[in-house]
Formats: structure tokens, C-alpha cells, sequence
């Protein structure tokens, strides 16, 4: 692999792991805020359903002579109170039910779909589960479907004392878009950051691997250019000859020229100019003098 091709797997490594960080660190955040809107939902509702189990006992007391007796004048002033208080946040609502042939209805105006005159939800129909949790004597957080089909994070408490159930919740995309919308924001500020990154990284480094690639061409070029021999090579004592693998004689410079890109140019060193050729020799001798 180039060095230009490594230093873009690294930036792309980089960028990579700057969005993951960034994801599993918005991740942590939204499950902590759920836990905590859970634990929020969980004990006010619980204090919702207190509230009403000690109104409901007051009345059983107090309020025997209320026209349709007791649980009636509890209901309607849960009713009055509620209708001053439509609920919390974009979407949050408290909800009161009770289950009468095998319908969930609900006593208390809906802040969404059907508002003041809200329908029966059947008891099979798989809407409303935090209701039915609720009906069925348990207490808790889900997420689950509401009377809406809407995802929603409910706290569900049974009300003992009237046999109802009540839920406050709130919608999951409520919870989820502030985390969204900052996924995004960070996102297409991080990936502006990584391209200057990138844009200053490659300005800082071009020079770098330009030399870089000029010196690995240099020493490939150099490679190829030289061929080296080892070992011991047989040389005859007297002719100088040299024997090849396979047993032949050569002369040096054949024997060389096979083995490596040496080229030959014949001349004849000064002691075998003496002793060969004399007169050369002294007259070499006598220039060099003068």
C-alpha cells in the first residue's frame, strides 16, 4: 500500500472513530435521561394514585350523602381538578380508567385524538398497555402503546381504593428529539472539523510523502541496478577462469556479465604493460617524466 493510500485509510480510521465515540456518548446520555423520565413518571404517579386513595377514603367518610354517593363525588372532583390541568411537557397526560366488559374506559379527558369524549379501548385490542398493567393491580414503567397507538414511556399505578388504574406518560419521540437533533448538529460539526482536518493534514504531509515517494523511487531504481554475488566462486590459479554452476569454465568478465548488468571495457594495468610490452612501458615512463 502507497504511503498516500495509508495516510487516507488513517483519516478515514480517524473520522470513523470520532462518530462512533459521538454515538455511543449520545447513546449513554439517552438512556440516562429515559431512566430518569421513567423514575420521574414512576413517582408522580404513585403520589397521583396516594392522593386519590386519600380522597376517595375521605369521602367514603364525609361525603355518604353526596347524591350518587361517594365514589361519584371523588370522581368529579378528580375531573375538576384534571380539567385545570391538561398535563405536562409537548405530550404528557395523566390517565384514569376502569375495565367493565372487557373495555378499558377511560373517566378522564384525553389531551390527543379523541379529547373530551374519549373512546373505549377493547381490553384484547393491544392498545393502552400501560392501562391495563395498571388494571391488572401492577405498578411500573413500560414502553409501550397507548390508547393512540403511539410509542409512549408510561408509569402505571392500580387506584385499590376505586379500582382504577392510572397512567402518566409521555411520548418516546418527545424523549428521542433532543437527542436527535443534537446527533445531527454534532454530526455536521464533526464531519466540518474532519475535512479541515483533513484539508490541513494533507498541507502538512504532501511535502512529506512527495520527498518520501522520490526516495523509494531512488532506492527501487538502485535495486534494479544492482545484482550482488555471494558464496565462494572457484577461480582457476593460473588462467583466471571461473567454473559456473553447472561446470563450465568462463573468463571473468563473461562470467560476471551473466551474473549481474556490469558491462566490460578491456585495458592492460601497468605491470602487464611492462612486462609485455616494454618499449610502451619506458616510453610511458619518460613522458611522465618530462
Amino acid at each position: 500500500m502507497s504511503p498516500r493510500k495509508r495516510v487516507i485509510l488513517l483519516v478515514f480510521i480517524m473520522a470513523a472513530t470520532v462518530l462512533v465515540v459521538e454515538a455511543i456518548t449520545l447513546a449513554i446520555l439517552y438512556h440516562t435521561a429515559l431512566d430518569e423520565e421513567k423514575s420521574r413518571l414512576e413517582e408522580t404517579v404513585r403520589s397521583q394514585a396516594c392522593l386519590i386513595e386519600a380522597i376517595s377514603r375521605f369521602d367514603k367518610t364525609y361525603s355518604n350523602g353526596f347524591p350518587f354517593g361517594a365514589r361519584q363525588a371523588t370522581l368529579l372532583q378528580i375531573k375538576d381538578a384534571h380539567s385545570n390541568y391538561k398535563g405536562f411537557g409537548e405530550t404528557g397526560e395523566f390517565t384514569l380508567s376502569t375495565r367493565k366488559n372487557d373495555q378499558i374506559i377511560f373517566l378522564l379527558s384525553h389531551r390527543h385524538h379523541d379529547l373530551d369524549n374519549p373512546m373505549p379501548v377493547p381490553w384484547d385490542s393491544g392498545l393502552a398497555e400501560p392501562m391495563k398493567l395498571a388494571l391488572s393491580g401492577k405498578s411500573g414503567t413500560i414502553i409501550g402503546l397507548d390508547y393512540r397507538g403511539e410509542t409512549v414511556v408510561a408509569a402505571y399505578e392500580p387506584v385499590r381504593e376505586l379500582d382504577l388504574g392510572i397512567v402518566a406518560k409521555v411520548d418516546l419521540s418527545e424523549i428521542q428529539a433532543p437527542f436527535v437533533k443534537a446527533g445531527i448538529i454534532s454530526g455536521i460539526f464533526a464531519m466540518v472539523m474532519i475535512l479541515l482536518g483533513v484539508v490541513l493534514f494533507f498541507q502538512v504531509t504532501n511535502p512529506m510523502l512527495k520527498r518520501l515517494q522520490d526516495t523509494v523511487a531512488k532506492l527501487e531504481k538502485a535495486l534494479r541496478e544492482v545484482k550482488t554475488l555471494r558464496g565462494i566462486l572457484p577461480i582457476c590459479s593460473y588462467c583466471k577462469k571461473i567454473r559456473d554452476d553447472e561446470g563450465y569454465w568462463d573468463q571473468v568478465e563473461v562470467y560476471l556479465k551473466k551474473r549481474s548488468d556490469a558491462d566490460f571495457s578491456h585495458g592492460i594495468c601497468p605491470s602487464c604493460l611492462e612486462e609485455r610490452f616494454p618499449e610502451e612501458f619506458a616510453a610511458i615512463q619518460k613522458e611522465k617524466l618530462e
